[in-house]
């Protein structure tokens, strides 16, 4: 290989590099966007939510973006072509948002509020609080599109809404930790029954909450 040959092929390899730097660059500022549309749902939500009920519904609110590090772990995990186009249509998780309510019924209206809206597309939803994962996790899982308003046009960005109760947050955290970060190994029969138990108690603690609220409404 003479070196003239040598220079013009690394000079194409950075070319490459650089192409593939500016597209994924712009591809996640367009997450970032919609995470910002989605926030400004919620925030709306909630200024509604104010004037009609006298509270907020939400007890606490995360998000975040997948890191590129986690994202291309999900890539190779599922086989996904290192795309763009391939990680829009097969990666739906990219934007994480967790919204944290106080009572059950909250739960469901969030839902209706978010299916109703016109920039907000609800794709698939999985239902783990009317039944539940055999731990005994509970949460309702969102698979959405936000509708993202560029000078090129209209675009939909993917992302995932969990939403659940306070108690049903603990839960997941605590269970999450003991699975993942403090024992690599399988949890036990036993060590599963008890978790299950306390999801049990969770999920009773949940209802004695509507049930006071729901009294104190109609008084």
């Amino acid at each position: 290989m003479t070196e003239l040959k040598f220079l013009l092929e690394q000079v194409e390899t950075h070319d490459y590099i650089r192409d593939i730097a500016e597209k994924f660059n712009y591809f996640f500022k367009e997450y970032e966007m919609g995470l910002l549309e989605l926030q400004s749902d919620i925030e709306i939500i909630d200024l509604e939510w104010q004037a009609r009920y006298g509270y907020s519904p939400f007890e606490h609110i995360k998000t975040r973006i997948k890191s590129p590090m986690s994202l291309k772990e999900k890539i190779e995990k599922k086989g996904v072509d290192f795309t763009p186009e391939a990680i829009r249509e097969n990666i739906f998780d990219i934007i994480g948002v967790r919204i944290v309510t106080s009572f059950e019924d909250d739960v469901y209206q969030i839902y209706e509020l978010l299916k109703n809206r016109n920039d907000l597309r609800i794709k698939r939803v999985k239902d783990y609080i009317k039944n539940p994962k055999p731990s005994g996790y509970k949460s309702l899982h969102l698979i959405v599109e936000t509708e993202l308003v560029l000078s090129e046009g209209v675009k939909w960005i993917p992302a995932e809404i969990q939403i659940r109760t306070l108690a049903m947050d603990f839960f997941a955290s605590t269970e999450h930790k003991l699975q993942y970060k403090y024992n690599t190994k399988a949890l036990s029969d036993d060590i599963r029954n008890e978790l299950k138990e306390i999801a049990d108690v969770s999920s009773a603690l949940d209802q004695k909450m509507t049930e006071v609220r729901n009294t104190i409404l109609l008084d």
